[in-house]
């Protein structure tokens, strides 16, 4: 029998054991600030220990909600409570909830970075839209193993400290029933203001609280904990929504933009497959990567050598670090700006001004080619609000042969697939395929000829260099087609790199930097590399739209990157504040987007080293301006279905 250090009563014993819960649950957050020192913006010890003191009421917040059951059953003014058989009953029940209570929070410091906010449920009902959640959470804990080791220690280390006490029935007058009870009501309220967190307020603590403990506002997701913001936004309506913004009156903000574009004098009857690439920041690529400083690394030649052919756009800023936001960006014109998800918000149902849909109702045939399972992180669902008529996903496809164990059909055979299946498709056609091989574990085809290849295996590098070889045979057979030189391709991705923890790649600008080419193999969109703009991933719908010469008024939130007049701009949300990047500065601005928390001058500061201590404060405050009146217009939108005409 295991030696116990104390004795308590029931009262005495649970708070014991939520201390021990507590403590461990606090002191995780020293491991989140020092893993995402960068992203955070922490610089000191002192300054953690500062953020973690305004962080106790939140982590109280989530203890005291993880453990209602636990401390209802405790506190309870019977004798029962001391029975062996119930007690450890509720001991089981303690372990169950905190467990999870602390793998959650553990657990959240690599996904962080993925993300660049505290979970959410709109996260996890995200993430488990696929099948294979399992053999995929099995892959991460290969690549993350610290991680879950963490968790298993913690957890073993919080049962140990949790069972040292013994529990006795008090004697005397403290065993009292009328005694008891009061505790038992004192006890009871005690929690009810931790899971308040306030006291005397209208509302309960709320997420947007950590703002006030703050220096800087990434520090936020330092003060709070991600049970707490999961709690929080366990209201999927209200939660997975966006706040609408106001800046201007209606005059006001018709003086700074328009949504509404005139169209173009007539159609251009000419196909347009778009190909997103799974993780293709533009790092990867040396046309483009060494134009932000950064080294060669040979992945993709085949795609550079596309690019010597193509309209590059040098600087185009994601909208979002997740496959699902970028791919909303690509198909519907619009951010899906971290942590939200179109397809999980009130919003799913919004009448979209997409180029899927509008070029569908134009004659074009229209298809999206996904090769993972049906429901997959919504992104098939994205496609088919956006428009689509058809999705080819692995069902679809058929064929399990091709099937990579993890995510979807190998990209090679894919390739293959698509190239044939166009052939089959009434022209004009807008397709879109959408490349999954260049995700962890980057696993590539058994018996392949890794000859050619120049880096590792299961290595990011490897992915990108077969999606490559992928990329040559798609056009290799698209040759040979006749619908190929009457065929516009454009080349993006779905997000940056996100590989390269510590690096200079990731850092926000390079990170969230991705191609975005527009090739035509009869030379109708002749080749130039624009670097005196930047754009944002959902400025490749309105290219789009452009690129098809349609032929009415239509509505889209970015620009047409051919229109030199329009007056284009990047822009992120990155732990609850938004980069807005120009062709020389990228500002930070504060949450409520009112001022200007940050500035770096991208053209020789890159990877955010150091921000300007002196700047021209009126190309700055322009950036804020755009990004003002984009937000109002955007959040409006879409909050009362005007996103077409």
């Amino acid at each position: 029998m295991r030696r116990k250090w104390f004795g308590a009563d029931a009262l005495g014993a649970t708070l014991w054991q939520l201390a021990v819960a507590f403590v461990l649950l606090w002191l995780s957050r020293f491991a989140f600030a020092a893993y995402n020192a960068d992203i955070c913006q922490v610089r000191s010890c002192g300054e953690v220990l500062r953020l973690a003191l305004a962080g106790v009421r939140f982590d109280l917040s989530a203890l005291a909600y993880f453990n209602a059951l636990f401390i209802l059953m405790r506190i309870l003014p019977f004798d029962f409570v001391y029975r062996t058989i119930y007690n450890r009953i509720v001991l089981w029940i303690y372990g169950v909830c905190n467990s999870l209570l602390l793998a959650v929070n553990l657990g959240d410091i690599p996904y962080f970075r993925f993300t660049g906010a505290r979970l959410r449920w709109s996260n996890i009902l995200n993430i488990t839209t696929d099948s294979d959640i399992w053999r995929i959470v099995l892959q991460y804990a290969g690549s993350y193993w610290w991680a879950f080791a963490a968790v298993a220690l913690v957890i073993a280390l919080m049962m140990y400290l949790a069972t040292r006490v013994r529990l006795c029935r008090p004697s005397g007058r403290l065993g009292g029933l009328w005694f008891r009870i009061a505790l038992a009501l004192v006890f009871a309220g005690a929690a009810f203001l931790a899971m308040r967190g306030r006291v005397g307020a209208g509302v309960p603590l709320a997420i947007p609280d950590a703002a006030f403990a703050v220096a800087r506002s990434p520090q936020i997701n330092v003060v709070l904990n991600s049970p707490f913001c999961i709690l929080r936004s366990l209201n999927r309506i209200k939660s997975n929504t966006e706040a609408e913004l106001v800046f201007f009156d209606e005059p006001g903000l018709a003086s700074v933009r328009n949504s509404v574009h005139t169209g173009a004098d007539s159609l251009k009857r000419r196909n347009i497959v778009t190909i997103v690439i799974e993780s293709g920041g533009s790092v990867w690529l040396d046309s483009i990567a060494t134009r932000l400083g950064a080294e060669k690394h040979g992945l993709m030649p085949f795609l550079d050598s596309i690019a010597g052919q193509s309209a590059v756009f040098v600087h185009t800023i994601a909208c979002s670090r997740s496959s699902c936001g970028g791919f909303t960006a690509v198909s519907c014109g619009f951010p899906a700006f971290d942590p939200f998800y179109f397809m999980l918000s009130p919003y799913n149902k919004n009448t979209l001004d997409s180029p899927a849909r509008l070029l569908g109702n134009k004659g074009w045939d229209t298809t999206f080619y996904y090769g993972c399972k049906h429901g997959s992180f919504n992104i098939d669902q994205t496609a088919f609000a956006s428009g689509y008529q058809r999705i080819v996903d692995r069902e679809a496809y058929g064929d399990d042969g091709d099937y990579d164990g993890m995510w979807g059909i190998f990209d090679y055979p894919m390739a293959e697939y698509i190239a044939v299946d166009l052939g089959t498709r009434p022209e004009p056609f807008l397709a879109n395929w959408f490349t999954v091989s260049a995700h962890g574990p980057f696993t590539i085809p058994d018996g392949w000829d890794t000859s050619g290849f120049k880096h590792p295996e299961a290595s990011p590098e490897r992915g990108l260099e077969y999606t490559d070889q992928s990329l040559r045979r798609f056009f290799k057979l698209a040759r040979r087609q006749p619908w190929y030189d009457n065929t516009t391709f454009i080349i993006t991705a779905d997000h940056g790199n996100r590989d390269f923890k510590g690096t200079d790649y990731d850092t926000p600008y390079i990170q969230s930097h991705i191609p975005f080419i527009v090739y035509t193999p009869d030379g109708s969109v002749a080749p130039c590399i624009y670097t005196g703009r930047a754009f944002s991933q959902h400025d490749i719908a309105a290219t789009t739209l452009g690129l098809a010469g349609y032929d009415e008024p239509f509505v889209q939130l970015g620009t047409d990157a051919f229109d030199s007049d329009a007056d284009s701009f990047g822009i992120q949300r990155i732990s609850g504040r938004y980069m807005v990047v120009g062709p020389r500065y990228a500002i930070f601005t504060s949450p409520d987007v009112k001022s200007i928390e940050e500035v770096y001058d991208i053209s020789v500061d890159p990877a955010m080293k150091a921000p300007l201590a002196t700047f021209d404060s009126a190309e700055a405050e322009a950036l804020l301006l755009k990004a003002q009146a984009f937000l109002q217009d955007y959040t409006s939108r879409l909050i009362h279905d005007r996103l077409y005409n």
